[in-house]
């Protein structure tokens, strides 16, 4: 089976032959992996703020959970933090939750027969899903990264990586065919043994910084910290508006 990175989500193509895993590692696929094992019910995926609010309007058992400039918008519960969401108790609670580069991703994937949610805390349980869904179904394997404002991300690119290495030096390695851009992006995760002093050095990560939210960077640098691997359609849905 083929593996492929598409380093913007626009690199995808058709997805429909493919099992897809999407990453936005700073901060929104590390978001939801957080909330999903804190017992969230349901994540509704918005596209903008704004679309959020309407939602939440419309649906009033609805916590609000997203970012403006990195931080929560005026009215909302909580802001796109995975640091604080681990400190949270969502059991039987919903969600709906504004990001955008991680949307856009999802929205392209969505197509695929499977799309999982992975990030570095679950990149091995990520992989391991991911081959088992393809092998079932006769399908190629892509994962796709969200970047920052339709640029490439540096972060995305090596979490992609780290996940290449789980699934080539897995069980079924031998039976994959990794692309060029796989191979860059394991490259790139072979070559920075540190993820978190890498994440400190891209856009998304110095911003982060910036803003106050330092522990979110450690808590997405993390690897390997969770076997739950959230997919789009079970607890997490997108919002077509």
């Amino acid at each position: 089976m083929e593996l492929h990175v598409a380093f913007l989500p626009e690199e995808a193509g058709d997805c429909r032959g493919r099992a897809a895993a999407v990453i936005d590692v700073i901060r929104a696929t590390t978001s939801l992996l957080t909330m999903v094992e804190r017992g969230c019910d349901e994540i509704v995926i918005a596209p903008t703020v704004d679309a959020a609010r309407r939602y939440r309007a419309a649906h009033a058992d609805m916590l609000l959970a997203g970012e403006r400039g990195g931080r929560a918008p005026e009215g909302f519960d909580y802001g796109n933090s995975p640091a604080a969401f681990a400190r949270a108790d969502f059991a039987g609670r919903r969600v709906v939750f504004a990001t955008t580069n991680g949307t856009r991703a999802l929205h392209i994937a969505r197509d695929a027969p499977v799309v999982l949610i992975a990030s570095l805390r679950n990149r091995t349980a990520a992989a391991r899903v991911l081959v088992e869904e393809a092998t079932r179904d006769a399908l190629d394997l892509m994962v796709i990264c969200s970047g920052r404002e339709r640029r490439f991300g540096l972060d995305d690119a090596y979490t992609a990586g780290a996940i290449v290495e789980a699934i080539l030096a897995g069980p079924a390695g031998r039976d994959v065919a990794p692309t060029d851009a796989a191979l860059a992006a394991r490259v790139l995760f072979r070559a920075h043994p540190d993820p978190e002093a890498l994440f400190r050095t891209t856009w998304a990560g110095r911003n982060v910084v910036e803003i106050g939210l330092e522990e979110d960077l450690r808590v997405c640098a993390a690897q390997d910290c969770s076997v739950t691997v959230p997919r789009l359609g079970d607890r997490v849905r997108l919002l077509e508006e």
